[in-house]
């Protein structure tokens, strides 16, 4: 068993090295490495990642557009292991979830494997959200089209290979668009109800949960209406963060 982390990246320098902190408190005992394909305009994200590159087995490439799908596509064409990981760079991992999901996944099965999502700045409100989009994601997963948050998402070579890895160009929704895709090929979907990654609130400080939370949902329907990246864009979901990184 062997894994490959993959995180795009940009002008992350903020909030990168708290995730691989919380990385190498995982304390893995298999094979793994850390590929960054980052977009940033300036060295500022790369000398964080480089601050690791003694205490892990770290890789730093570019991409030459900014954009999730693209870039998580160069780190998995990099990657050297079966078992494939996709994280947000703004996420910390809880305690142990990499040992609970990697205990779950078959480099020969199609599969894929979520955590829950926790707000690093957690009030009522955003409690509440968060409990109300977990009952969606529950009735969705039954429905056979699972929501497979970015921010975590674990599957292994076969998985990627069979969807052709993620679609390109959307600004919300391709991590979803590839769980639907890939379920619809036959895939199990597994959530780790003990595992969580806590998520940076930044969002929250430009809109409130509940119209945060509507965004998620409308880039849900689409993707699962089989609208693909073109209309994806920011005019057209006003999207309050321009690009899919906000500050």
């Amino acid at each position: 068993m062997a894994l490959s982390i993959i995180i795009p990246t940009l002008n992350e320098e903020k909030y990168l090295g708290a995730l691989l902190k919380s990385l190498l408190a995982q304390r893995l005992e298999i094979a793994y490495e850390v590929i960054i394909v980052d977009t940033s305009p300036n060295e500022l994200t790369t000398q964080t990642a480089n601050e690791f590159a003694d205490a892990m087995p770290l890789k730093v490439t570019t991409s030459p557009v900014a954009d999730t799908g693209t870039q998580r596509n160069i780190g998995a064409r990099l990657a050297r292991y079966e078992y494939l990981l996709f994280l947000d760079a703004d996420v910390v991992l809880g305690d142990g979830v990499l040992h609970r999901c990697l205990r779950r996944l078959h480099p020969d099965e199609l599969h894929i494997v979520s955590v829950r999502h926790r707000a690093d700045h957690s009030t009522i409100g955003v409690r509440a959200t968060l409990v109300f989009i977990y009952f969606l994601i529950l009735l969705a997963r039954l429905a056979g089209l699972p929501v497979t948050n970015g921010d975590f998402l674990l599957t292994n070579r076969r998985t990627f290979q069979a969807t052709g890895g993620f679609k390109e160009g959307f600004l919300l929704g391709e991590d979803t668009d590839f769980g639907v895709r890939a379920c619809r090929l036959g895939a199990r979907h597994s959530i780790e109800w003990r595992g969580f990654v806590l998520a940076s609130s930044r969002r929250l400080s430009v809109t409130p949960a509940w119209k945060l939370a509507l965004t998620w949902a409308t880039a849900y329907t689409r993707v699962i209406r089989g609208k693909g990246p073109t209309g994806s864009r920011p005019d057209d979901e006003r999207y309050p963060y321009g690009r899919w990184c906000g500050p």
